[in-house]
């Protein structure tokens, strides 16, 4: 007991005292005056704040401040409330004293034990707390009712799968696992491509090469250096050592069968582009914009004439898209071309707005208009849509691109886009207001494109 609870720092000199005055009755020494102590300032006694509520709740007997005291100050105990709180002084020789939990225990013990009645506890219900991968569920349910198919990858792969990606499997930024189980499960994986082109081939080799994919799963990188603004506000795995959450979609082969009078057609870029399209409709989120790829920053699986980024409407990429290599294709005994997509999911649920607006079914017949734009055969046509859908103003309720034309009356190297504008007028004679949109979209492809109307 003595070791377990300690010697009070007052205890060695009442000890000290008591030993002068029985060497003094015992021998007729005469007792000095004063001590010598290599400690001589005085410890302030310990002081533990306690809850009335609180040891209502660990007790289960009903008591207040003013029952606590006097519960308290036979054992030596000096107490002070204040409404629910109450300050209790320790003695200096209970050393074992130190939390509230410990004064809940010593109010048990002089209450008695056994006048503390056995009850059960009443459990509370915590409060609502989001469900913080909601976010990414509504991605899933989104890509499904789409109708494409989730698959579910291990993060772990190996060398050969990085290498007919054409990713460099030495690279410095790839975590990789100390004590792997085997060489195909000793990196973790820095894109979810291998992941992608792997359930492709896994389904090409059950005879099912018709496969439109998804998946929503982390990828994993190594800096040491200074973090990036991605990495400042990525899920952190150790020193230097990253993870992140992306989206990754698959496309091969027809999304349906044939059919008596349709020949099925295999997916392209442009039905990777409308998924993405009503992903960002369905979640809420602008639509994004596409522009060429910068070559350093292409993914070394795709073909490098047929790629682009996936930008906000600051231009800020945060994903890409494009066609698979042939020869990644082949080598993963793929046949046809695919089409895959990436995006950061963390930069796309950024996107999404907090508050969904919703505005009134319109009474009044919508206005549709036709524009056909000619500009350089540089200029990427996700660039007219956005600047055309940037300056058209409120009143633009639809945007598409119906035809593309290239030949003799317009010149070599120029591109006429036909664009179908939709406009919903919100009272009548809003005609006129149509039509000032029109110019100012007109002005706009002039002034940032230099692109002719017709």
């Amino acid at each position: 007991m003595r070791h377990e609870k300690g010697i009070g720092p007052d205890l060695p000199r009442v000890a000290a005292d008591r030993a002068a005055q029985l060497i003094a009755e015992i021998t007729g020494a005469r007792v000095g005056n004063g001590i010598v102590d290599n400690a001589p300032d005085q410890k302030p006694p310990r002081q533990v704040q306690a809850s009335v509520e609180r040891m209502r709740r660990l007790l289960g007997i009903d008591l207040d401040g003013e029952g606590v005291g006097e519960l308290l100050r036979p054992l030596g105990f000096e107490t002070a409330a204040e409404g629910d709180r109450f300050n209790v002084i320790v003695p200096s020789h209970r050393l074992d004293v130190e939390g509230p939990a410990d004064i809940a225990e010593e109010v048990a013990r002089a209450f008695g034990y056994e006048r503390i009645a056995g009850r059960l506890p009443r459990a509370a219900l915590p409060p609502y707390r989001p469900d913080p991968s909601e976010p990414r569920q509504v991605v899933r349910r989104i890509l499904a009712g789409l109708g494409l198919d989730e698959v579910v990858t291990h993060a772990l792969i190996g060398p050969d799968d990085l290498r007919r990606a054409e990713l460099d499997p030495a690279a410095t930024n790839l975590v990789r696992v100390s004590n792997p189980l085997s060489e195909e499960h000793s990196i973790l994986r820095p894109s979810l491509a291998p992941s992608g082109l792997g359930a492709l081939a896994e389904n090409a080799r059950r005879r099912r090469p018709d496969a439109w994919l998804f998946e929503v799963g982390k990828v994993y990188w190594y800096n040491p250096s200074a973090p990036t603004p991605r990495e400042r506000v990525a899920e952190t795995a150790g020193t230097g050592r990253y993870e992140g959450w992306e989206l990754g979609i698959i496309l091969a082969g027809s999304a349906t069968p044939p059919t008596p009078g349709l020949a099925a057609r295999a997916a392209d870029v442009a039905d990777l582009k409308g998924i993405l399209d009503a992903l960002h409709d369905a979640l809420g989120a602008p639509r994004p914009a596409y522009r060429a790829e910068d070559p350093e920053r292409r993914h070394p699986h795709r073909h490098p004439g047929r790629t682009g980024a996936v930008c906000d409407a600051g231009g800020r990429p945060y994903g890409s898209l494009g066609e698979v290599h042939p020869r990644i294709a082949e080598a993963w005994g793929l046949t046809g071309r695919p089409v895959d997509a990436s995006l950061d999911l963390e930069r796309l649920l950024a996107l999404v707005p907090e508050r969904q607006r919703s505005k009134p079914i319109p009474s009044l017949q919508p206005l549709d208009r036709d524009l056909a734009v000619v500009v350089d055969e540089s200029t990427p046509v996700g660039e007219v849509l956005r600047i055309a859908r940037m300056s058209a103003g409120p009143l633009l309720d639809e945007l598409r691109l119906f035809d593309v034309y290239r030949g003799d009356q317009i010149g070599p190297g120029r591109v006429s886009y036909a664009l179908a504008m939709r406009f919903a007028p919100q009272q009548g004679g809003d005609e006129r207001s149509v039509e000032k949109a029109l110019d100012k979209v007109r002005g706009a492809l002039r002034h940032h494109l230099r692109a002719e109307i017709r």
